[in-house]
């Protein structure tokens, strides 16, 4: 074994200089066993589809109702109308308990109430015992069939989002990764950040239309685990009437791979005075339902999304100190998937830390895992599937995903065959595929005199630009 690692090291120094995971190597986990719960699915009177656990441990029904209605929608109109609304509607209450009597009578009753809107869909979460069924559901219910919308909330909501605006430059990694976001989706709504202007533009009228759209929608969905009696949410839901959608923008690989084209090769320096700079590096994935999709979780665990057991963190951080953290993360779509690789470092380590991490994903590395690598990442991951199941809320929000990517069915009981199929050189091919840093824009947060580093190859943007 020895042997190996030492010709190992020779071929590829100095890009890793220790094993993955080296310390915990010798330690030898079997593989987790378990059975994924199993979800009750009906359509209920109101053409509700209904995802139910039962769970009567506690006299508690934790509930979420998804209406498919979200920012993609939007069509013309600004995107800020979306933040205004969830923050509007939920304070405001409905006609019969309007403002802070709607979630004070709530409160009082021991339920919690929430609202977001979403960029797929609006999701109401809510909570309560069980013997206050009776009083609360009606509470709730008024909310749908009779919202309420202040025009002195409206005001209030307003002022807050302009100060979170002012306010969402101060951390250097939420602003590098907002920027590198807005490049990677330009021209969508995903890649719309809220501006100050548009919320002045926005009328109450606008939100009431808005919000007409949302409880129009006829594609809702309720998920209730808990002790709940799924009789008491029989008469909750009024029919809908098939509304005329806005047109939705579909996101997809090519188009994001547009944009990286049209970005170039420039590293793009968003300048600000920080103590930490922070380095992004985003690429293009495919869907969630994409064949590779299992051969890219494994791989980006072994680079990057691994903690102390990844390449970054080991070889940038823990070898050489170069940065405060560093690694990895993938979001996967319906339509399209995304990769960011990442650090925090000193202003004046920047460029070896954007080195390393372009070096650490390089073929000569992926090519040189080995078997050991692989098997200790495939049953890293196979082991953390089980906490998606650690409650009966994100089992049921785990199924309901698999539906809305359309993933096969039996997604969630064969997910761990399907990891453990995944070989050296699928790694390899999905490497070769989507972890190339020339098809990723690299976005860094730090000071002007960053540039003096980069030279020619940067350009310098406004946080607000």
């Amino acid at each position: 074994m020895k042997r190996s690692i030492i010709l190992l090291l020779v071929f590829v120094a100095p890009v890793f200089s220790r094993e993955m995971g080296e310390f915990v190597k010798d330690i030898v986990i079997k593989p987790l066993e378990f059975e994924v719960p199993a979800i009750t699915s009906q359509t209920n009177v109101s053409g509700v589809e209904v995802f139910s656990l039962k769970n009567a441990e506690f006299p508690i029904v934790y509930a979420e109702i998804l209406i498919y209605h979200g920012k993609k929608h939007l069509g013309k109109r600004p995107t800020e109308i979306a933040r205004l609304l969830e923050d509007t509607w939920e304070l405001s209450g409905s006609t019969a308990y309007p403002k802070e009597k709607f979630l004070e009578t709530l409160e009082f009753y021991g339920a919690s109430f929430s609202v977001s809107v979403d960029y797929e869909k609006t999701t109401i979460s809510l909570s309560y015992l069980k013997k206050t069924e009776s009083i609360v559901l009606p509470v709730i219910q008024s909310f749908f069939q009779n919202p309420n919308l202040d025009d002195g909330l409206l005001m209030v909501t307003k002022g807050k989002l302009v100060e979170e605006i002012n306010r969402r430059n101060d951390n250097p990694s939420a602003l590098g990764s907002r920027k590198a976001k807005e490049s990677m989706f330009r021209g969508t709504i995903a890649g719309t950040s809220m501006k100050k202007e548009n919320l002045e533009t926005i009328q109450k009228q606008d939100l009431l239309t808005f919000q007409k759209e949302i409880l129009n929608e006829s594609k809702r969905r309720l998920l209730i685990t808990g002790d709940f009696n799924l009789q008491s949410w029989d008469s909750f839901f009024s029919k809908t009437a098939k509304i005329e959608k806005t047109t939705e923008e579909l996101i997809t690989p090519d188009l994001l791979s547009a944009n990286v084209t049209k970005e170039g090769k420039e590293i793009r320096l968003v300048t600000k005075d920080v103590n930490q700079t922070f380095i992004s590096m985003m690429g293009v994935l495919p869907a969630h339902n994409h064949p590779d999709f299992y051969a890219i979780q494994v791989l980006n665990y072994i680079i990057g999304a691994g903690g102390f057991n990844s390449y970054y963190m080991r070889e940038i951080r823990n070898n050489r100190g170069l940065a405060y953290s560093a690694g990895s993360n993938t979001d996967f779509q319906e339509n399209y998937g995304t990769i960011q690789f990442y650090a925090m470092t000193k202003s004046e380590s920047a460029k070896e830390v954007l080195s390393l991490m372009k070096e650490l994903i390089q073929p000569k590395l992926i090519n040189a895992l080995t078997e050991e690598e692989l098997a200790r990442a495939k049953n890293a991951i196979i082991s953390q599937f089980v906490f998606q199941f650690a409650d009966d809320k994100r089992t049921l929000a785990s199924e309901v995903r698999r539906r809305d990517h359309r993933m096969p069915e039996g997604y969630l009981q064969n997910f761990r065959k399907e990891i453990d199929k995944i070989t050296l050189l699928d790694l390899r091919r999905v490497g070769n595929l989507y972890f190339q840093s020339e098809k990723m824009i690299t976005t860094i947060v730090g000071p002007k005199n960053l540039t003096s580093q980069f030279g020619s190859s940067v350009k310098q943007i406004q946080p607000e630009d």
